[in-house]
Parts: C-alpha cells; sequence; structure tokens
C-alpha cells in the first residue's frame, strides 16, 4: 500500500515537472517569437528614425536656403529702395538777379571753375549736415540773359567781368556734367518761366530730395513756390542767398536758407553817376569775396560721406581765408556783417583793385600760386607771414612780401614753422608778448639746450629761459 502511494505521488510530481518543462518550452517559443517580432519592429523604427532625420535634414537645410533666400530679398529690397529714395538735389539759379561776383566771372574759365566748385562744396556740406541721405546726386542749371548781364557789366565799369563772362560760362559748364549755365535771351521773364517749370516738376519727382532755390531777389517766385508749399512738398524747398536782403514775401515762406558767401553779388548793380572812386586805403579788411581759382573739377558730381574727387585734376586743399557757408533758419539768416549791404563803390573797389594791381608798386599781378618744390621762403617774393597768419600786415600793398598767394593749408604749416624759427621780439627782450601763446613768432628756440649757435653765441634767440625748452623744428 504504501509502495503503491509512494508511486503514485511520484507519478503526480513528474508530471507537474513534465507540465512546468511543456510551460517552460511553450514560454520560451513565445518569447523567442515576441523578440523576433521586436526586432523587426527596432527595424522598422530604425527606418522611421533614419528616414525622419533625413526628412530633419532636408528641412533644415531647406530652411536655411529660404532664410538666406529672405536676406538676398531683404537686401535687394533695401537696395532698391536706396535707389527709388529720393537722391537728387537739384539747384535753380535766376542768374538775371544771382550773378556769381565780377571778381570771379573776370577770373574766366578757371573762375567758372572756381565758382561752381564753391557752390557743390557748400551744398554738400549742409545736405550731409541733414543726416537724412548719405549720398545725393547734384545738378545745378543757372538761367540768365547773357545780353543784358553784358551790358550792366559795362554800365557798372566791370569791363574785365563783361570781357570774360564767355569763359567763365564754359568754365562753369565743363566743371560738372550736370552743371548747365544757359542764355536765355533777352525776353521778358526767360529765365522766370524756365525756373517755374523747373520747381513744378522737380517738386512732384519723388527722385527729388531737395530744391535750392536761388532767385529771391524777384518776388514774382514767391507765389510759385507758396503753391508748392500747399501741395505739401515744403519739406523739399531751400533758399539760396544772392541779394543781402531777399524780395518782399520770401521770409514769410519761412523755409532754410543757404548762404554762401563771397560766390553772389550782395545786391543790385546799379549804373553810378559818379566816377571817382573811394582810395585804396579806405576799403574795408573784411575777407575778400573770392578764391583764386584752382585747377579743375571732376566731370560728374556725385557726393556721400568721405567722398573724395575720383576723376579731374586734383584739387588742392582750401585757401586758408575760406569761410564757412553758414545755413541759418529763417529767424536768424546770418550775422550783422552778413547783412549789412555793400554799396556799388566799395563793390567797384574791391574789383578795381585787382585790375589795377599790374600797375601798382606791388611785387606781383594778382592771385598766384607757389611754384612747386620751391619753398615759400624761397619764392619772388616770398608771402607774407603778418598777412597770412596775422592777417593784418602794416605796410598794406607798400609791403615787399606778396599778399597775392594763393595757399593750401600745408602752406600756412609751413609759414607758420618757418615764423617759429624767427624770435618774438617783446620775448626776446623779456618783455611779455601782447598775443601769449597765440604769437605767430618763437618764444623759444627751436634747438632747445643743444642749440649749435647758442655755443657759438650767435643764436638769434637771446632771451631768457629761451633754450629751456625742446620745442618741435630743426633749427634757428
Amino acid at each position: 500500500m504504501n509502495a503503491a502511494a509512494e508511486n503514485e505521488s511520484i507519478l503526480r510530481r513528474f508530471d507537474f515537472i513534465r507540465d512546468d518543462v511543456a510551460r517552460l518550452v511553450s514560454k520560451d517559443t513565445e518569447l523567442q517569437d515576441r523578440i523576433k517580432q521586436l526586432e523587426i519592429d527596432l527595424d522598422v523604427y530604425k527606418r522611421i528614425f533614419s528616414q525622419t532625420n533625413a526628412e530633419k535634414k532636408l528641412l533644415e537645410d531647406e530652411n536655411e536656403m529660404l532664410k538666406e533666400i529672405s536676406e538676398k530679398q531683404q537686401w535687394q529690397r533695401g537696395s532698391l529702395q536706396k535707389q527709388t529714395q529720393a537722391s537728387r538735389v537739384v539747384v535753380l539759379l535766376d542768374g538775371d538777379g544771382a550773378i556769381f561776383t565780377p571778381q570771379l566771372i573776370a577770373l574766366g574759365q578757371s573762375g567758372g571753375h572756381q565758382a561752381a566748385i564753391k557752390l557743390s562744396d557748400s551744398i554738400k556740406d549742409h545736405i550731409l549736415s541733414l543726416d537724412e541721405i548719405d549720398q545725393f546726386q547734384l545738378s545745378v542749371f543757372v538761367f540768365f540773359n547773357k545780353k543784358g548781364l553784358f551790358d550792366t557789366f559795362y554800365r557798372c565799369s566791370f569791363h574785365s567781368a563783361k570781357a570774360r563772362l564767355d569763359d567763365f560760362v564754359a568754365g562753369f559748364n565743363q566743371a560738372s556734367d550736370r552743371f548747365v549755365m544757359v542764355d536765355v535771351g533777352s525776353g521778358k521773364e526767360a529765365a522766370d518761366s524756365k525756373i517755374k517749370a523747373f520747381l513744378e516738376d522737380e517738386s512732384r519727382l519723388p527722385e527729388t530730395y531737395k530744391i535750392i532755390f536761388g532767385g529771391c531777389h524777384d518776388s514774382g517766385y514767391v507765389t510759385a513756390i507758396r503753391s508748392h508749399i500747399t501741395s505739401g512738398f515744403k519739406q523739399k524747398f531751400i533758399l539760396l542767398q544772392s541779394y543781402a536782403e531777399h524780395a518782399a514775401g520770401f521770409d514769410g515762406l519761412e523755409l532754410p536758407i543757404l548762404s554762401i558767401p563771397g560766390l553772389f553779388i550782395p545786391q543790385k548793380l546799379v549804373a553810378s553817376s559818379s566816377t571817382q572812386e573811394p582810395p585804396i586805403a579806405s576799403r574795408s579788411h573784411s575777407p575778400p569775396l573770392f578764391e583764386p581759382p584752382v585747377q579743375g573739377l571732376p566731370m560728374s558730381i556725385g557726393f556721400g560721406r568721405g567722398d573724395t574727387y575720383q576723376s579731374g585734376q586734383e584739387l588742392g586743399s582750401p585757401p586758408p581765408r575760406v569761410f564757412p557757408s553758414p545755413v541759418s533758419n529763417p529767424n536768424s539768416l546770418s550775422s550783422k556783417a552778413e547783412r549789412r549791404p555793400t554799396t556799388l563803390f566799395q563793390f567797384m573797389s574791391d574789383y578795381e583793385a585787382i585790375e589795377d594791381t599790374a600797375q601798382s608798386n606791388h611785387k606781383t599781378t594778382g592771385p598766384r600760386i607757389p611754384i612747386p618744390k620751391v619753398p615759400l621762403s624761397q619764392q619772388k617774393p616770398a608771402p607774407c607771414t603778418n598777412f597770412y597768419l596775422l592777417n593784418n600786415c602794416k605796410h598794406g600793398r607798400a609791403c615787399k612780401y606778396s599778399h597775392d598767394f594763393t595757399l593750401e593749408h600745408k602752406h600756412i604749416i609751413e609759414i607758420q614753422n618757418n615764423a617759429k624759427k624767427v624770435p618774438c621780439g617783446a620775448a626776446n627782450a623779456n618783455l611779455d608778448c601782447a598775443r601769449g601763446d597765440a604769437c605767430c613768432y618763437g618764444h623759444v628756440c627751436p634747438s632747445g639746450p643743444k642749440c649749435y649757435y647758442l655755443k657759438k653765441g650767435r643764436c638769434k634767440f637771446v632771451g631768457d629761459n629761451m633754450h629751456t625748452v625742446k620745442d618741435a623744428g630743426d633749427g634757428d
């Protein structure tokens, strides 16, 4: 009984173990199948991931390309906007009233070049000072009655200006492709009609940034300009002052004013019944109304910040006695000195002084340019130090040195350096110099304590302490 029960127990355990083994085998098979399925799924996911990455890369590349295209389009759009932006500056001059000075006209072709340069430089400085555009194209149109101007110069005894007017016009027109000075004939208001037509067209052109109007001597233009202001174009207009006083109505327009001293005559030319001229000694010591001639201007003018002339002959630095071209509001037109009327006699006196130079006892015959590569001290005659550095020579026209040079900045520096090699009379006598640090002459020896001539007892600097400070220079 016990043996049978034990066998039965063993069989039950065997069956149980067999069932467990069967279950384990079955489970293993399921797990193997599951593993295979997971491997299949993993491969699928890997392929999907790889494809997704590839698509992502394509999208990123496409996005980068679109970004570059967008930036390029923005640049092109900005460039197009700059091209279509108002960038033209047009100058309209009524040459029957805005007359260039007879001194400039008497210089002929070089005077025309110089007038163009002075006009363009002043306009460039003003336009760029507005800080609204970086580049612009300048066009100048001067309409005048040549026969009428001939007759006016004849009646006012400006004979050299009359004789060289054609040369002046040619020089002005040759200064730039867009500089035009044209005779419109003697018809009544011939210049007026052309200028008004230009005003009508230019004020409405979107490309026109500014219109600089030089006809403030004639109140007949006031109505036309006021009409354009009413149409919404006030911001385009700048008045270019010619006469010291505007004609009636212009001040009421409340437009900005550009003044270029020495370029135009300050008042209407009227023939005088008197033939007596003021003596030369009575002439004003004010700055000259014109600058000496220069050699050239490029054939096309376009201005931008930091521009330099790219063609034509090289232009020198501005002469040292050039005065700025103030731009003022209507309420502050110019200084009292600029507004003071200039009489015809004063104007003729300045002009005739130039024509009379050849007969004067002075050493020169008008504006001169230093001989290249020859030191100023060796020019014949040399420039007057007091005249160019102090603007005051007590000898006047009788001075043995020249007052007629056209000097560049480098020449002024050369004169200053030379003057510092000459001892100041007051300092040399151990006296207080009235000019102090502003004195153009030397208060110390340029060679300082190492002065060769000091050791020889022959140095010109004999004042106390004149050799204790080392100053820039190379000799006595």
